[in-house]
């Protein structure tokens, strides 16, 4: 069993418990210039001190590191143009069990049958789909993910003329796997 957070993710919840300790060290700071007692907020600001150490601590010594690979700025805000429905996430999952199960494996944990064969591992989507925009998933299904196995499923087939999967197929897979990672899809 993999660290359920990634180092990205404990960074991010230190930076919030850092805002909240200057939060608490302001509150402090007045109650004190009024004349009032700033233990109670000090005591606050302590213990997000306590618990920015740990997130620290964690995320550089037991959550993976997940480097996110680049995806171009009009990339991240693309809105999927497919219906939310469960058609669209039916479509999503059928193109999923022809295409993506061998290396992702049947619930996206990246335990297909392939996955052992590949350096690095597949990641689990379940964990990281939540973490990203729908336009980066679909521009990495389109463009594959530079030093790992995840092929540009946008890329022309030669033969064919033909992507692998057209723009609405990989939007519809996009649409599976967020219904997949909130649990909604089976």
């Amino acid at each position: 069993m993999t660290f359920p957070i990634t180092r990205q993710g404990l960074q991010d919840i230190a930076q919030i418990f850092i805002a909240g300790v200057v939060i608490f060290g302001a509150l402090a700071l007045i109650a004190r210039r009024r004349g009032g007692d700033p233990r109670r907020y000090l005591v606050s600001a302590g213990a997000l001190v306590g618990l920015t150490v740990v997130a620290y601590v964690l995320a550089f010594t037991v959550a993976p590191n997940i480097p996110t690979p680049p995806v171009p700025l009009t990339a991240r805000f693309a809105q999927n143009p497919t219906p939310d429905n469960p058609a669209t996430v039916a479509a999503g999952r059928a193109l999923y069990q022809a295409n993506c199960v061998v290396c992702h494996g049947p619930q996206g944990v990246g335990d297909g049958p392939a996955a052992l064969t590949l350096n690095p591992r597949p990641f689990n989507l379940q964990v990281h789909v939540p973490q990203h925009a729908p336009g980066e998933l679909e521009y990495w299904i389109a463009n594959g993910i530079p030093f790992t196995a995840m092929p540009a499923w946008g890329i022309v087939d030669p033969d064919t003329g033909k992507p692998k999967l057209t723009e609405i197929e990989r939007w519809e897979i996009v649409r599976f796997l967020q219904a997949l990672a909130a649990g909604s899809a089976t």
